[in-house]
């Protein structure tokens, strides 16, 4: 589990119909119905073949999104997992995000950090800015000219807005570029999204009880999502994503039943604690 883009995926789902275009509208109207809140996931190993290396995981996921169409949408994450091999040896990874995306101005300020063992491996600051024809990213204390990337490279809270508008539309099928200051700033994943039938009225959280307790989910609209990551700097003919992910997503931007296959195995998250986080006045 190095890599951390499944964790911001997972939270801010990401995709756009290809060829399709999305009103400004229709773009202000669904970052007006995200809510903030503050959701807790305990990770587990779901299941694993003979050939897998992993026998056990173990960890906990706390994430938290807050923001206004005024003032820009923050996020900040913390997974901690312990993964046990075979021969019983275990690795504890810490992964720390913490971002800010002004979707007037269409910035995206991250900050990233990955220890393993205690030990850092990774600790990256930077900042990427739609701009006319492009997308320019600069990382803070990286040597050489900034990274120039596609206009249509998507940021995550443009990705959340995508996914929940082509969920609404009633798509099935979508491929985009995602950045999300991954990798140290330099890595862009080329995604294969499919999205299941629309889910309304009851809905069965007898799994993730902290869900019925919550109004952030109760009678919302509902689409389970399955996403394919590809390595967008390896040849489009390599056939094998690096990963895949599950989970369902409400149009209130929250995420549950989250499911992480890497290959020979693949990781759960469950959703043990919800709350909002109030917002402020949009002016």
């Amino acid at each position: 589990m190095a890599d951390r883009t499944y964790l911001r995926f997972l939270l801010c789902g990401a995709i756009a119909a290809a060829g399709a275009t999305t009103t400004a509208a229709a773009s202000a109207d669904t970052l007006r119905g995200l809510v903030g809140h503050r959701a807790v996931y305990e990770m587990t190993l779901a299941d694993r073949s003979d050939r897998a290396e992993v026998v056990d995981v173990s960890g906990r996921l706390v994430y938290e999104f807050s923001g206004t169409v005024c003032d820009g949408f923050s996020s900040r994450f913390r997974l901690v997992t312990r993964l046990t091999n075979t021969d019983g040896r275990a690795r504890v990874t810490d992964m720390r995000t913490s971002s800010f995306e002004d979707t007037r101005n269409r910035s995206f300020d991250f900050v990233n950090q990955n220890l393993v063992d205690g030990r850092t491996v990774e600790d990256t600051k930077g900042v990427a800015r739609h701009e006319g024809e492009g997308t320019r990213v600069t990382v803070a204390g990286a040597a050489g000219a900034p990274l120039d990337l596609p206009a249509t490279v998507r940021f995550p809270t443009e990705h959340m807005v995508d996914l929940i508008e082509a969920a609404k539309a009633g798509r099935s099928v979508a491929e985009i570029d995602l950045f999300d200051g991954s990798d140290g700033g330099h890595k862009v994943f080329r995604t294969t999204v499919v999205i299941g039938r629309e889910q309304t009225g009851p809905d069965d959280t007898s799994d993730e009880p902290a869900v019925a307790r919550s109004a952030l989910a109760g009678g919302k609209r509902r689409w389970p999502v399955e996403i394919s990551y590809f390595d967008r700097s390896k040849a489009e003919g390599d056939a094998l994503p690096d990963y895949q992910l599950g989970f369902l997503v409400y149009e209130t931007g929250l995420s549950r039943r989250l499911r992480l296959r890497y290959g020979d195995f693949a990781i759960a998250g469950r959703l043990s604690g919800l709350e909002p986080i109030a917002a402020g006045e949009c002016r």
